[in-house]
């Protein structure tokens, strides 16, 4: 709990916490997308980095390692007992699976300390190949319940990377029960969707966030319209503010986090110094069991370097998340540092009243209500309180106020932490010394030790080594990677031996050591096998899934429709309707689930999902991992949805192993890497695809909530190019979903007869009896005249 200090907003402390007993050490990770960024992250503290290669991972516009720089990240880490994680996080093409195979390989030998992995052919290729690699699910996994974390501990993740959407009081409950390492996100940006289940910048350009390639559809301009009337004028309504931590860090340490995660692999090397140093600063502080006091002047530093119109808490308290969302600016917006008193539209000059000082190097930025923002680099020092005069090609209001977004002394000053390797690691020395024996010196550090025996102690004739410069020529460790730490010395002082020869021996049990440290077997070289996945002998069949009654009486009166998937939306007695329905004209039910159901969700309704095991449908529809362990004991199928971003035989191998039926394959996959995959597999070819799901609600955000019942209304967001996208919620879970502006159409005949592909879904939403029964003739006669009328999108090739 956080206790002001008074209300005296000019002091430097401006919260309190009580002191916090019994806490275990935290890991400290930090985000590497540059070589600079590991010497700033290292440098200033840093438990652990996180990092990636030029392939497979989740951030494709950062810069990114070749392996020669990953070889020497990986040393400049472990020389300072920095853990070296390598992202491997994005979805894996069939195609690129022998790549993927010699790059894990390679991983394996260069001897990292875990990879982050999200798409389940990597977790695959490791178990069977790579057992020794740990494995640490990526928050792309979409793990926000106790049932999500046991499924993947059961897979073998030594980690899980919590989805940032989720409480205090929901991670505890996660830790309490799972035993497994957790990691979550304390600062940095946030997406508007849940990691792993947004389709958007894949769906507008090709650009597949699973894929690392994101192109942040979310930080830009849209409006939202209620029965087709505009709501708001251009505003960034799905743009979120940076989260910060440090207000709260004991909370989170109290909770039992392991490891607390830094994001930012795309910003700069003094970002991620500063953020580095401030947490570490205040996890120490937190550590050495002193009152919790942050600085303000902490907070305005980290926020000068990289914030979007301030931070807010996150997920991890509950309240309203309105406060998260940033419409003015998706940009950063450093500090405010004056207003904007008039403006003279002749003269084009702006005059500013300054409420702090601006130096040569500096940049502003001034906020334009309603308009694009304008800014300018300082050449001059401009004290506290005057009134300065800038320039300005566009009109701006008086009133307005004006933004340090370069703080020029505060970069250099961040610069100047890293440029120099300060950091080392202490090395206990243990020495002996006789008159004509060989000098021996033993180094240790943590469970490693070296034996070095050396020249021979003369006796000495008339200048012996006395023990003090002994030790101070054996402890100039210079410009290594260690500090001398323990000494015990045994020294003989009436011998003698050269100041050359002991600078020898230091040296020589310097490079031991540091072997030592870097030590690491090469494995023999495997040959990757292809799985033989089970495929059904089977003509293609046809399944439908529907959400209301008269849809589904479209679709159950077509006698090509053998699977009906139903929304099951909480309500036990339609779906009861449903299935009886079903169950007449002889049609398979599966009960489709929620695609977010948290740990509440799973408590209030375990007496309804125990309900349906014993009634007489044929299965579920999958949309998580929770669910799928939720369920692993029962005898009925359980199918797999698209949202679990199913690419390769490797995945369809482990989850035919862990029991599923059947797998719907990524909405993402094109025809061609289709014709690789192998397995009882399933693919939608029409429907209004979510793109986004979300913990925000536009309609809570516009008080238009309808979880309290009332008219229903259409809500839909409409983007700068004017493209609509539509909105649900899931009001049980208060979850919003973006869908596709038009449904997802196959339009072609050879991709309706794919031979890896033994079932097409047609996904029915919000079309009335006669859309469906039009979409429904089309396809099922393969009417390809018909289909081509259909107005539809489709998922381009993603790189």
């Amino acid at each position: 709990m956080i206790i002001q200090a008074g209300e005296d907003k000019t002091s430097p402390v401006n919260y309190i916490k009580e002191k916090v007993k019994g806490l275990k050490t935290v890991e400290l990770l930090a985000p590497v997308g540059k070589i600079e960024n590991a010497y700033a992250a290292i440098e200033n503290g840093a438990d652990a980095i996180f990092v990636g290669g030029k392939c497979f991972n989740a951030r494709q516009y950062a810069d990114n390692f070749t392996n020669d720089e990953l070889e020497a990240i990986v040393r400049y880490s472990k020389l300072r007992a920095v853990k070296v994680y390598i992202t491997v996080n994005t979805l894996i093409k069939q195609q690129e699976i022998h790549e993927l195979f010699d790059y894990l390989i390679y991983l394996d030998n260069l001897g990292i300390d875990a990879i982050i992995s999200q798409d389940l052919g990597v977790v695959s290729l490791v178990k069977k190949y790579f057992p020794q690699i740990a494995l640490h699910a990526s928050t792309q996994m979409t793990a926000h319940s106790v049932h999500d974390v046991l499924f993947l501990k059961s897979l073998g993740f030594k980690r899980v990377v919590l989805a940032r959407e989720l409480s205090l009081k929901e991670i505890k409950e996660i830790i309490e029960i799972c035993s497994i390492e957790i990691e979550t996100f304390i600062h940095g940006a946030l997406c508007y969707s849940y990691s792993g289940q947004c389709l958007m910048s894949s769906l507008i350009g090709g650009r597949s966030g699973n894929r690392g390639r994101c192109a942040q559809p979310c930080r830009m301009k849209y409006n939202l319209t209620e029965n087709g009337h505009m709501m708001n004028s251009d505003e960034y309504l799905i743009s979120l503010k940076d989260m910060c931590s440090i207000e709260f860090l004991p909370d989170l340490i109290q909770c039992g986090i392991h490891s607390f995660k830094i994001e930012g692999r795309m910003k700069s090397p003094e970002y991620v110094a500063s953020v580095v140093k401030t947490y570490r600063k205040y996890i120490d502080l937190i550590e050495s069991q002193s009152s919790y006091k942050v600085d303000l002047n902490d907070i305005e530093e980290v926020k000068g370097v990289f914030n979007r119109g301030g931070f807010s808490k996150g997920y991890y308290f509950d309240g309203d998340l309105n406060h998260m969302i940033t419409p003015t600016s998706p940009r950063h917006m450093g500090v405010k540092i004056g207003t904007v008193t008039q403006f003279s539209p002749k003269l084009k000059r702006a005059t500013i009243l300054l409420d702090g000082e601006l130096n040569p190097g500096d940049g502003i930025e001034i906020i334009r209500k309603g308009r694009e923002s304008v800014g300018t680099g300082i050449s001059k020092h401009y004290e506290k309180g005057l009134s300065i005069q800038l320039e300005f090609d566009k009109y701006i209001d008086a009133g307005s106020e004006v933004f340090l977004t370069k703080n020029h002394q505060l970069l250099k000053q961040l610069r100047n932490t890293y440029l120099k390797a300060n950091r080392k690691i202490p090395i206990d020395l243990k020495i002996v010394s006789e008159v004509g024996q060989p000098i021996y010196i033993e180094a240790a550090y943590k469970t490693l030790s070296v034996q070095y025996k050396g020249e021979i102690l003369e006796g000495a004739s008339n200048a012996p080594i006395t023990k003090e410069n002994a030790i101070r020529q054996l402890t100039k460790f210079g410009n290594t990677s260690f500090i001398p730490g323990k000494i015990d010395v045994k020294w003989d002082e009436t011998g003698y031996i050269p100041i050359s020869k002991l600078n020898e021996i230091r040296r020589k049990v310097l490079e031991m050591m540091e072997e030592k440290i870097l030590e690491r077997s090469i494995k023999k070289k495997q040959d990757y096998i292809s799985p033989q996945n089970h495929v059904a002998d089977q003509a293609k069949t046809w399944s439908a899934y529907v959400t209301t009654l008269e849809q589904l009486e479209v679709c159950i009166n077509n006698p090509q429709i053998e699977t009906i998937y139903w929304d099951w939306n909480y309500n036990n007695e339609m779906s009861l309707q449903a299935n009886e329905l079903c169950s007449k004209r002889h049609k398979k039910f599966y009960l489709a689930l929620p695609y977010i159901m948290k740990n509440k969700t799973y408590k209030k309704f375990a007496e309804d999902l125990s309900f349906w095991d014993r009634t007489s449908i044929d299965g579920y529809l999958i949309r998580n991992y929770g669910q799928f362990n939720l369920l692993k004991s029962s005898l009925k199928n359980k199918n797999i949805d698209y949202n679990l971003n199913i690419m390769n035989n490797e995945a369809i191998h482990l989850w035919d192993a862990a029991g599923a039926a059947k797998l719907t394959v990524s909405v993402e996959t094109t025809y061609t890497e289709l014709q690789c995959m192998q397995g009882n597999l399933e693919r939608i070819v029409y429907g209004y695809i979510p793109v986004m799901t979300s913990e925000q609600c536009l309609l809570k955000d516009h008080h238009k909530c309808t979880r309290m019942g009332g008219e229903q209304k259409v809500f839909k967001l409409v983007d700068r190019k004017e493209a609509v996208w539509g909105i649900q919620t899931d009001c049980e879970a208060c979850v919003m979903q973006l869908l596709t502006e038009k449904p997802l159409v196959v339009k072609h005949l050879d991709e309706l007869n794919n031979k890896g592909i033994k079932s097409l879904r047609l996904n029915f939403t919000h079309e009335s009896k006669e859309e469906t029964q039009n979409v429904l003739e089309a396809y099922l006669a393969e009417d390809m005249s018909q289909i081509k009328l259909i107005k539809g999108v489709s998922f381009k090739s993603i790189e």
